[in-house]
């Protein structure tokens, strides 16, 4: 009966236009017969034919996308439903809708209010409100990113997608910072430069400002490459050095950047940053170890140690909760947020700091909360405290 109320819910939906979207997830291991993919995204769009239903069938390598008529996209759905699949989450304008199986056949249906507006779209070709365009971008043609003709390649998709949004978060905060003229900006650990050649193209067309970019890369043959596409791409002031974060001089940057900087690699890049005075630092970590190697059983926030994922996830949100009160001790202003869905990248969070000014009072009060936050579990020493 809840399977049938679920798909009646879906039907009404998709004659009254308010679904955004429908996954269906979370593989029978039991009974998944010869089904290869391992989900499927369906959203509603408007074609010159009539209203349709667009399947994004998830493979490991590849995503496909066909289209059904609404009476054979509910069959399909129908037949999915607690047979191949044990998941099925509804997303609709002011309500969200989710129905879990058992692999032994039982069911959960649970409703929930949204409490905002989800943004609904029917077209199918609408246009994206991105930084970046999807084609023609002559430095995400030299990255691959982009074919030789100039267009999207799939399996970078999510790359690009992760790039825009991250321009998004670095436009708003360089514009908060009033950041003019020259503009030094030091990317630690910048990899294939992907976001590094980003950053650049970005604040090169902006009127305001003149940039010069540094890549940190400990690999010199990824260095050495990333310098020779920069010279291709012709972006004479962006280079990329030899080096780590811990001993890169970081004297004079004005933007300080450390995404996926493992461990205390971030708090290093923090530790610059701070030292520099930069007027932005922005930082998406990547494993807390050090923390969570110190959680004290014989605190009153013991039980968090009780299951390793939960204490490996209470590890990381208390090392960056330090982090942020020591950006904020030094006179940042900070936002902790999702950088993107993790249906993209399982590396989401994104903390940007913009500088503000000291100020005395406001650092004592910083610290003394850091210090509650420590004996609550036990902790010696977060890393990042060296900077006092």
């Amino acid at each position: 009966m809840k399977k049938k109320d679920f798909l009646n819910i879906f039907s009404e939906s998709f004659e009254n236009n308010i679904i955004s979207k429908l996954i269906i997830s979370n593989k029978n291991k039991i009974n998944t017969e010869n089904i290869e993919f391992k989900s499927v995204q369906i959203k509603i769009f408007q074609s010159k034919t009539g209203k349709l239903l667009s399947f994004v069938y998830k493979y490991p390598q590849k995503d496909i996308t066909k289209n059904y008529p609404f009476e054979e996209a509910i069959d399909l759905i129908d037949s999915w439903l607690g047979v191949s699949f044990l998941q099925a989450d509804l997303f609709c304008k002011e309500s969200s809708y989710h129905l879990q199986y058992t692999p032994a056949g039982k069911s959960k249906f649970q409703k929930k209010e949204n409490q905002a507006l989800r943004e609904v779209e029917t077209s199918h070709n609408r246009p994206k409100n991105r930084i970046l365009p999807e084609k023609n971008v002559e430095f995400l043609k030299l990255l691959g990113v982009f074919s030789e003709e100039g267009f999207l390649r799939k399996d970078k998709t999510d790359k690009f997608i992760q790039i825009n949004k991250y321009l998004e978060f670095f436009r708003q905060a360089v514009q908060e910072s009033g950041l003019k003229g020259k503009v030094k900006v030091a990317d630690m650990g910048s990899g294939k430069g992907y976001l590094t050649f980003a950053m650049y193209h970005f604040l090169s067309i902006q009127s305001d400002i003149s940039p010069e970019v540094a890549g940190v890369e400990y690999r010199q043959e990824m260095a050495d490459l990333c310098n020779h596409l920069a010279e291709k791409a012709g972006f004479e002031k962006l280079c990329f050095v030899q080096g780590s974060i811990e001993q890169f001089d970081a004297t004079g940057t004005d933007i300080l950047v450390a995404l996926h900087a493992c461990d205390t690699a971030t708090d290093d890049a923090i530790l610059k940053g701070i030292k520099a005075k930069s007027s932005v630092i922005m930082v998406a970590p990547c494993c807390h170890k050090q923390i969570r190697k110190q959680f004290n059983a014989e605190h009153p926030a013991s039980l968090f140690s009780k299951y390793g994922i939960i204490e490996e996830r209470t590890a990381e949100s208390v090392t960056d909760l330090i982090r942020c009160l020591i950006l904020e001790a030094f006179g940042y202003q900070v936002k902790a947020f999702e950088f993107i869905s993790s249906e993209h990248t399982p590396k989401n969070l994104m903390i940007t700091a913009v500088f503000k000014g000291e100020k005395p009072d406001l650092k004592k009060k910083k610290m003394e909360e850091i210090g509650k936050l420590k004996n609550m579990f036990g902790i010696k020493e977060h890393y990042l405290e060296k900077v006092f």
